[in-house]
């Protein structure tokens, strides 16, 4: 019974864990399907304009009231569909700020379901999509202003590296000027003459969202509309278009023009997908590293839970352990904390958080009436997940033993932790496991560090062998400092000293 207990406390804490993580700096909320009420965190400030107070306040159909008028029907129908069979939602729209304008946004959720295969809960997120504006001049001209001399709008789109047009109320051209054989490969005599149609070299599975858009600005009270399509030059090669039409009428509104513009956007549209693409396999690495990571905190509590109930449980027993494995699961969040904080997104700054675990720690031990002071001499080194996350996990064993056992009885005493790299490598690391490591990592060089971690109390038990004890601790401190691959030396001189050298490897 206490062994599924503490499963349910850790399933709770590693499914916010695990979803603080994965989010993107944006804006998160968890809903109750039933109720409607939605929590929400992130920057809500920056992201609606509106305080956390003033946003708590926002339930689901407060919500609905966000979505602009044109897009609340269609976002709404697909929310409905979503909470009926549990699929993914999924959706673009305009969200509404608290001064009134609007960005668009990227909603995605997930939904839970209880025993009964009823939804009972959302989570996702909102992200800003929001796109910088298209630089365009916006004509709002009357009846004489569309008379303006052509020789004046040629020289306007001289310098401009695009195409200018005009249609006639039947969307058939009247003029045309720009880089017209240089996007689409045919002279703009060709278009003017009619033998060359825009819509003929438009790809055909993108015509129809071609012709929609042409039909809303004649039927519709629209005045701008703006797409991107593909078309194929005369040489066969593909490119990707931006168009601006918007609508021009005389003083009296009666005779409607359209005038806009296009311009080649192939080589941003290429940039954007390569960045997603790098970006989605960058998520999938620090995800598939997150699951992993869940996974060691996972084996790690069977491990606390097989050890609880292999012998007499008491309230202190149970107490330690569920304080030893709050601060591993606390130790590897600071971790992920400090990677979405970083600004690759890849390593982290050792030395930031080295101050936040052991400030953590410090609380987390009340440790008598003793005043225990901590001197960390860390350099600002950068380190990858991989090493990362065994060093902290290995960190916070050794000083938690030393909080807990090092000073008994209120004594007063002092905890060091030092991290450099070794200028003079020679007989730091064992020629083996550096002969092994050159052989699994194909890299061009590496680090080799030094961790101390020391303290000045009572010393280290003369009948407990660090290498070979039931410790649940100091056997995880061995396994990881072998998986970085490193070597550990324990010294007992005015107190514990554990010194560590390992390596890091840049691929």
């Amino acid at each position: 019974m206490e062994k599924n207990i503490y499963k349910e406390n850790f399933e709770k804490i590693a499914e916010r864990f695990f979803f603080i993580a994965e989010q993107t700096g944006q804006l998160i909320f968890d809903g109750d399907a039933i109720t409607g009420k939605i929590e929400w965190s992130g920057a809500i400030e920056e992201f609606t304009g509106y305080t956390q107070e003033e946003f708590s306040n926002f339930d689901l159909e407060a919500c609905k009231e966000l979505i602009h008028p044109e897009e609340q029907e269609r976002v709404w129908n697909a929310l409905e569909k979503s909470l009926k069979t549990g699929e993914k939602f999924g959706q673009k729209f305009r969200f509404k700020r608290k001064d009134g304008s609007y960005i668009y946004v990227e909603d995605n959720s997930i939904f839970l379901k209880d025993e009964n295969n009823r939804i009972y809960r959302g989570i996702g997120l909102f992200k800003n999509v929001t796109e910088n504006k298209h630089t365009r001049e916006k004509l709002e001209v009357s009846e004489e202003q569309l008379k303006m001399n052509k020789e004046q709008i040629v020289k306007y789109l001289q310098n401009f590296r695009g195409i200018g047009f005009q249609l006639d109320k039947n969307f058939d051209l009247e003029f045309l000027h720009g880089a017209t054989e240089e996007i689409t490969g045919y002279r703009s005599e060709e278009f003017l003459s009619g033998k060359i149609k825009l819509f003929q070299l438009v790809r055909p599975e993108e015509k129809s969202h071609f012709f929609e858009n042409r039909i809303k600005l004649k039927t519709t009270s629209k005045s701008l509309v703006e797409q991107e399509y593909r078309i194929r030059k005369r040489d066969g090669s593909i490119v990707w278009l931006f168009e601006s039409i918007q609508v021009v009428k005389n003083i009296n509104q009666e005779k409607r023009l359209y005038q806009g513009f296009i311009q080649d956007i192939t080589e941003r549209k290429i940039s954007m997908e390569t960045i997603e693409q790098t970006e989605k396999l960058r998520k999938k690495e620090i995800h598939h590293r997150i699951k992993n990571n869940l996974q060691i905190i996972s084996s790690l509590l069977d491990l606390e839970c097989d050890k609880l109930l292999s012998g007499t449980l008491t309230h202190k027993k149970v107490t330690e352990a569920f304080q030893e494995s709050h601060n591993r699961i606390i130790s590897m969040s600071i971790i992920h904390e400090e990677l979405y904080n970083s600004k690759d997104m890849e390593t982290i700054n050792f030395a930031s958080y080295l101050k936040k675990l052991t400030n953590d720690l410090f609380n987390s031990y009340k440790v008598g009436n003793s005043d225990i002071s901590l001197h960390l001499y860390v350099d600002d080194f950068f380190f990858e997940m991989d090493i990362a996350i065994p060093l902290g996990i290995i960190i916070n064993e050794l000083v938690s033993n030393s909080l807990k056992y090092a000073f008994p009885d209120g004594m007063n005493g002092e905890i060091c932790i030092k991290l450099h790299q070794e200028v003079n490598e020679k007989n730091k690391v064992s020629i083996s496991k550096i002969a092994d490591n050159d052989m699994q990592n194909n890299s061009c060089c590496h680090r080799v560090f030094s961790l101390i971690v020391e303290d000045n109390g009572i010393g280290f038990p003369d009948s407990i062998d660090f290498k070979n004890t039931s410790s649940l601790g100091l056997q995880l401190v061995n396994t990881l400092v072998d998986q970085i691959g490193g070597d550990i030396e324990l010294k007992k001189v005015s107190g514990t000293k554990f010194e560590i050298v390992f390596m890091d490897y840049r691929k």
